[in-house]
C-alpha cells in the first residue's frame, strides 16, 4: 500500500468524472462536483472514453456533456473539461500526475444507456490503484455523504476500507457505519471482533465519528449493506475488489458485479487490493 503525502501537507486534490451523453454521465459529473467539494478538490471531466482505439463507439456527445456540465457545476470549483478521447492507460497516467484521489462513473445495470455496463466497469476499475466510485442516473442529495457504510466481515482487508470511509469523516464529518456479523462459531467470531477492534483504534485515533451495529451473519455483507442503508440514512458504502478468482468465483461471478449498478442505483465505492494502492497520509 502505497502512502502518499500528510492531508494537510499536500498539494490541492483532484477528483475525475467520466461523463458520457447518458443520464449516467450526468450523474457521475454531479457526484464527482459533490466529492470535489467534500475534499476541497478540483474535478477533471472527461468527455471522450473507450478502452481501445478501435472501440470507439460515440456514446460520447461532447456538447452535450459540456452544457451538463456548465449547469451542474455553477458552484464555485475548479473544473477541468478534456475535450480529448482518453484510454484506460493514458487516464490512469493522468491521474497520477494530477493528484487524483478518486474516479467516478456511472454504471447502468442493465447496459441500454450509459456507456458504463457491469462489465465494462469490472474492466475499467480492476487495473486502478485508485479508488472508483460507481454511481447510477439518481442525482445526489444535498447531504450526500453524511453517512457511509463500512462492512465488515471475516476477510482482512479491513485497514483499506476503513482508511477510505474515514476520509469521509475527517473532510466532512460524516458518520461511519460500521456493520459488523455475529458469528456464533468461536472462530469466525473472533475474526470479526479483531477486524473491528482494528478499526476502533484506527478511528479513535484520528477521531473519526462512527457507531457500530450489529447484524446476523450473511454471505455477502457487501451486498447487504445496500439493502441496510436507510436504516442510518447512508448514501454510500465502501467495499473491496476480488483479487484471486476461486473454483466458486468461476461458477458464480465476482461478488462485485452484482453490488456495481445495483437496482437501488446506490453509490459504491471499489477498493482493489494492491500493494500499490493509493492513500492519503493519515
Amino acid at each position: 500500500m502505497e502512502i502518499n503525502e500528510p492531508i494537510d501537507q499536500q498539494k490541492k486534490l483532484n477528483i475525475i468524472a467520466i461523463a458520457d451523453d447518458s443520464e449516467y454521465g450526468t450523474s457521475a459529473v454531479c457526484y464527482g462536483g459533490m466529492l470535489a467539494a467534500v475534499f476541497r478538490a478540483s474535478l477533471t471531466v472527461v468527455t471522450k472514453f473507450d478502452f481501445t482505439l478501435e472501440e470507439r463507439r460515440g456514446r460520447f456527445n461532447t456538447e452535450r456533456v459540456l452544457q451538463n456540465v456548465q449547469q451542474l457545476l455553477a458552484h464555485d470549483i475548479e473544473t477541468i473539461l478534456l475535450t480529448d478521447y482518453f484510454f484506460p492507460e493514458r487516464l490512469y497516467h493522468y491521474a497520477e500526475e494530477t493528484n487524483t484521489i478518486m474516479f467516478v462513473i456511472g454504471v447502468d445495470g442493465e447496459g441500454k444507456q450509459g456507456f458504463f455496463d457491469k462489465r465494462k466497469a469490472m474492466r475499467f476499475i480492476k487495473p486502478s490503484r485508485l479508488p472508483v466510485m460507481t454511481v447510477g442516473e439518481k442525482l445526489p442529495e444535498k447531504d450526500v455523504f453524511q453517512h457511509v457504510l463500512l462492512p465488515l466481515d471475516i476477510e482482512r482487508q479491513a485497514k483499506e476500507k476503513a482508511l477510505w470511509a474515514g476520509y469521509f469523516s475527517r473532510f466532512y464529518q460524516a458518520t461511519i457505519h460500521i456493520l459488523a456479523p455475529q458469528y456464533k462459531d468461536s472462530g469466525l467470531h473472533k475474526q470479526v471482533s479483531d477486524n473491528i477492534a482494528f478499526v476502533e483504534k484506527l478511528y479513535k485515533n484520528l477521531e473519526i465519528g462512527y457507531t457500530i451495529h450489529e447484524v446476523a451473519p450473511m454471505n455477502d455483507i457487501d451486498r447487504y449493506s445496500i439493502e441496510y442503508a436507510p436504516e442510518v440514512g447512508a448514501s454510500l458504502t465502501v467495499i473491496m475488489m476480488t483479487k484471486y478468482l476461486t473454483p466458486a468465483t468461476l461458477f458464480t461471478g465476482k461478488r462485485e458485479k452484482k453490488i456495481i449498478g445495483n437496482p437501488q442505483q446506490f453509490p459504491v465505492l471499489c477498493i482493489n487490493q494492491r500493494d500499490d494502492l493509493y492513500v492519503l497520509c493519515t
